[in-house]
């Protein structure tokens, strides 16, 4: 028997969760939930949780941040679903300076003698993208403009491929909650992204069951919004724009001349658009769709598709 999803009354909030940062920061259960994934990530038990994540206006749309500072250390959690954001170290440090000013800063530290002690900062992207990563760890120096051998600051991201396939029976795969929260994405990803059908296959096989009975209809809600085809769409053509104008751009550049650089530009600007069309395709737009959007023939889209 499937067990119906019901809204839970008491979730409105400022603060817009994921399901990650859900279970692992807002749930009833999201300390324990917490510091079990932090033991799996590092080997080391956690006595004490605070939570510390900063809800106000400028961080209120980072729906997918889990902050805590656990025994003597600031440990940030992001959540990851598409490719790895490069300027994560750089909203890393705003996001470690803020707390750190909001917690521990006084106005006695701006004339005291003695040394203010302050919680080790340890950062953290869980991935559970489709792609492979390159890196495992990000670091702020990547961003500064001038090159120096030793920057006098840097802040380190370590990145962790949290699929289910790849945690499966590792120390990560060990924590329930993520674990089972990997295998609730990765259901939704096979069912092409029909989550009240994940949803419902998870709790008949007692995968986070207790938990998505009880937050019912608002774990759907946030789920949709995560995998919402309308903001993939315009991601992708915005991605597939800037693909085909660099394109262009290339190799005009290459034929050095300025009726070189405009036909290159729009064979690339061409190209991208033929990508773009196909990856929409691909994640389930009919041909009619796709030909409103881009407000051409029917035709023309097909034969695009058939260029393979």
């Amino acid at each position: 028997m499937v067990i119906p999803l019901e809204q839970n009354p008491n979730t409105t909030k400022a603060y817009k969760d994921t399901v990650f940062s859900s279970l692992f920061y807002t749930c009833d259960n999201a300390v324990e939930n917490a510091k079990s994934l932090y033991k799996a990530l590092t080997g080391r038990e956690v006595k004490n949780a605070e939570k510390c994540r900063l809800e106000d206006v400028i961080f209120r749309e980072f729906k997918n941040d889990v902050a805590y500072i656990m025994d003597d250390k600031l440990v940030c959690f992001i959540e990851h679903q598409s490719t790895v954001n490069p300027n994560m170290p750089l909203r890393m440090f705003i996001y470690a300076a803020r707390t750190y000013e909001r917690k521990f800063m006084s106005r006695d530290l701006v004339y005291t003698s003695k040394l203010t002690k302050i919680p080790t900062p340890e950062f953290y992207v869980l991935y559970n993208g489709k792609q492979k990563l390159s890196d495992d760890i990000l670091r702020l120096s990547t961003s500064f403009k001038a090159d120096v051998d030793e920057p006098q600051l840097e802040l380190k991201v370590k990145v962790i491929d949290i699929n289910y396939d790849s945690i499966k029976g590792t120390n990560l795969g060990n924590c329930r909650m993520l674990s089972e929260y990997a295998f609730l994405v990765g259901k939704v990803r096979e069912y092409g992204g029909d989550i009240e059908k994940a949803v419902r296959y998870c709790i008949r096989q007692d995968i986070l069951a207790d938990y998505l009975m009880y937050y019912g209809s608002e774990v759907v809600n946030m789920l949709f919004e995560e995998y919402d085809a309308e903001k993939a769409r315009k991601v992708i053509m915005e991605e597939a724009r800037e693909e085909g104008w660099e394109m262009g751009l290339e190799e005009g550049r290459a034929k050095g001349i300025a009726e070189g650089r405009a036909k290159g530009i729009a064979e690339g600007r061409a190209e991208g658009e033929a990508n773009m069309i196909k990856r929409l395709y691909q994640l389930g737009n009919t041909v009619k769709q796709i030909a409103s959007m881009f407000k051409m023939p029917e035709s023309e889209v097909e034969k695009m598709l058939a260029m393979g």
